[in-house]
Formats: structure tokens, sequence, C-alpha cells
């Protein structure tokens, strides 16, 4: 089975979920899953983002990208459901331009991170 990536990506944030979807896939192969993963994204603002960190952190800011792990384990279905990263979508604009570089490179580190976040 291929890995099965989730996407809830708000219309108004102006991401396209093909190029999410092909940077996750090979964000998860960098970090050894080739097939049999689950992993959902989703793109947020800053008051999502911030009432996330807040609730679970008890860290009053506003996160580039959050991890929620839920399992290393394959389930009894042969996948791997290895959890949700949540990724503000206005901190990742402003560090493309910040960074003077585009999406592919900022997004593609941010979900490197998200899934080390996710592993450990």
């Amino acid at each position: 089975m291929d890995n099965i990536i989730l996407i809830n990506n708000n219309k108004n944030f102006g991401l396209d979920k093909n190029l999410i979807e092909r940077l996750a896939i090979k964000a998860l192969k960098e970090k050894g899953f080739i097939k049999d993963v689950e992993l959902s994204i989703r793109f947020v603002g800053r008051k999502v983002a911030r009432d996330l960190n807040i609730n679970y952190r008890k860290m009053d800011y506003i996160p580039q990208v959050l991890g929620f792990p839920m399992s290393k384990k394959m389930d009894a279905d042969g996948k791997i459901r290895l959890g949700d990263i949540v990724i503000c979508t206005q901190k990742l604009k402003y560090e493309i331009k910040f960074q003077k570089s585009n999406l592919d490179t900022v997004l593609y580190s941010w979900l490197i991170h998200g899934v080390e976040n996710l592993l450990k």
C-alpha cells in the first residue's frame, strides 16, 4: 500500500494540495517511510495555532509547526497512523519572504520537522 496523506487546507490559504502531498511523501521517504503510513496535515491561521499551542503545550505564542503523534506501530489493517502535523499558514508565508526562498523549500523543511516531532 502507498502512503496516505490527509490534507485539511482552507482554500483561502491558496496552497496546492498536489504540492503538499508530493512534499509530504518525500519527507516521509526521507525518514524511512516508503509505504503504509497515514499522515494528516492541517493548515491553520495564527489564532488556531496559538490556541492549540496554549491548550496542548501550555506555551503562549504562535508556533510554526505542531506535531500530534498517534502511533509508530502498524495497525491491524497494515497502516501506521503516524499522527497530525499542524502548520500555521501565515507563519509559512512570512518565512518564505524572510528567507527569500520559495514555498517548496520552506514547506518541505517544515514537513520534515513535523515528521520528526511525530517520531519523538
